[in-house]
């Protein structure tokens, strides 16, 4: 991590987030009771039981910030940060439905508790009161909470439509499609509110670099079953897109390249279930060679050209993001751990 980087993330005083209301967690939970109570009565209780443990709200707490520095009044920035929230939370649900995922925040999945078309329902209804809410704040907002859905799908959606293993180009697109669109959200949609020019390819610059970041450091974490996964390597069991994985199947000799890519699609396909053995084998192949210290590399790149892009930022709008940096930094050393640990898998 070069000097400037490390001065940006680990000093809380270098760049000053725009206050958010004490409140501003206690307000976002009421919105969404709010949302489940005004649910079709068949999604009541899968809404309610997907709400029932909060998240980070970091999307959130982004948009009001960046709503209340643009010139938004708090009761407009509360209505920004929910549709912000509320469109994650619907990726969310539609994202354990694609992947067949047992478990978010300790608990059990939509799709899981409720199988597959309530998952679909719900995610469906969480984007039309996303849209709701983001109208509420201004009809302004409508233009960037579609162009980001439809980013975001795009990129859930070629998780599943390569043909082999995603080299690393590949991977970047996905994890950048999957994750940068709902951070960028919530700067654009804030400066709409109140027709606030802002540099909007900087702005992409550094969410494409930190969006990278989240997914690079949840792709290190699921080898250790920190991620909140049912079990630890659950990205290698079921082949799904991850840097690691990305970085192992990169350095393989084409002859093992083009088997990993076969066992992969069949796994994919439902052709055939994980063994254990052969998943061990890869697991063995994988920890014998650099894919670790590779993606500790790449990771530690792409969080400096973030805090590179971040620095270019008007001031106010790098106070709004100063806090997603430091966040960002503080998963990163915990990523050391994680890889530390790995050979004890």
């Amino acid at each position: 991590m070069n000097q400037t980087a490390l001065a940006v993330a680990s000093d809380p005083g270098a760049l000053r987030l725009a206050s958010a209301p004490v409140d501003l967690n206690e307000r976002l939970s009421q919105a969404f009771k709010n949302v489940v109570a005004t649910a079709p009565a068949a999604l009541r209780e899968p809404a309610r039981d997907h709400f029932a443990k909060a998240g980070k709200h970091l999307r959130g707490k982004l948009a009001y910030s960046a709503a209340c520095l643009y010139g938004a009044s708090p009761e407009t920035a509360i209505s920004w940060a929910t549709a912000v929230e509320l469109l994650h939370n619907a990726s969310l649900v539609h994202d354990d439905l694609c992947d067949k995922d047992s478990k978010r925040r300790g608990q059990r999945t939509t799709f899981r508790q409720y199988g597959e078309a309530a998952a679909v329902c719900l995610g469906d209804f969480l984007i039309a009161k996303a849209y709701e809410y983001g109208a509420c704040a201004s009809s302004a907002t409508l233009p960037h909470l579609s162009a980001s859905i439809a980013t975001l799908v795009g990129g859930q959606a070629a998780e599943f439509c390569n043909a082999g293993y995603p080299d690393w180009a590949t991977y970047e697109q996905i994890a950048i499609d999957k994750t940068a669109p709902l951070l960028s959200l919530t700067i654009l949609g804030a400066a709409a509110i109140q027709q606030q020019p802002v540099p909007v390819t900087p702005i992409e610059r550094y969410f494409d670099h930190a969006a990278l970041c989240f997914q690079m450091i949840n792709d290190i974490r699921n080898f250790s079953g920190s991620d909140g996964a049912e079990s630890p390597c659950s990205d290698l069991a079921n082949c799904r897109p991850n840097a690691v994985i990305a970085c192992f199947t990169g350095t393989l000799p084409k002859n093992l390249n083009a088997r990993f890519s076969i066992w992969a699609d069949r796994i994919r396909a439902g052709e055939i279930i994980a063994d254990a053995v052969e998943t061990r084998e890869w697991w063995h192949r994988l920890c014998a060679s650099d894919a670790f210290s590779d993606t500790a590399q790449r990771l530690h790149f792409h969080f400096n050209m973030a805090t590179g892009e971040l620095i270019k930022l008007p001031t106010g709008l790098q106070g709004v993001l100063s806090t997603l940096n430091q966040w960002l930094a503080l998963e990163l050393t915990k990523t050391q751990h994680c890889m530390s640990t790995r050979g004890d898998k």
